[in-house]
């Protein structure tokens, strides 16, 4: 199944997991997006924390919440909530994705904008190693518009 590349709300997505960035300190992020995210979903964030909290997750995994539709995907991408994705651990996810796929039960990802423009250009070759041979259907929301269904 080919990775799509597309622009519109994640939130609309039709897949099985909806996969977003994070922090290891469990702290909301500022952004339309998170916010969002936030305030659909608090309980998932609630048991994120706690588990960040008990020392159970590390920055370049991801831990799942199946209690919703569409179940949630928080990337550990940053240690703090300020600074920049750290790249080594966005590629530990995505090799995970990838790789171990069918051990999370996964059908069909899609992945909220992950990072900055500013640091897109660097994330972009990273999941087209990673993700774009892999049998798990990927759809890459490049770009957050609220509302709009993406065509892929």
């Amino acid at each position: 199944m080919p990775l799509v590349y597309v622009s519109g709300d994640p939130l609309l997505t039709r897949a099985q997991t909806l996969a977003f960035g994070h922090n290891l300190r469990a702290r909301a992020e500022v952004g339309p997006l998170e916010t969002e995210l936030l305030s659909r979903f608090p309980a998932a964030f609630a048991t994120y924390r706690k588990q960040c909290q008990a020392g159970r997750l590390r920055a370049g995994q991801f831990w799942l919440w199946r209690e919703s539709q569409p179940h949630l995907a928080f990337c550990i991408l940053r240690e703090t909530p300020q600074g920049v994705t750290r790249l080594r651990f966005l590629e530990s996810v995505l090799m995970t994705f990838a790789r171990d796929y069918t051990l999370y039960n996964l059908s069909s990802l899609a992945l909220a904008p992950l990072v900055s423009r500013e640091e897109w250009p660097s994330v972009r070759p990273l999941l087209d190693f990673w993700l774009a041979r892999s049998p798990l259907p990927v759809t890459v929301y490049e770009t957050y518009q609220p509302g709009i269904q993406a065509e892929p």
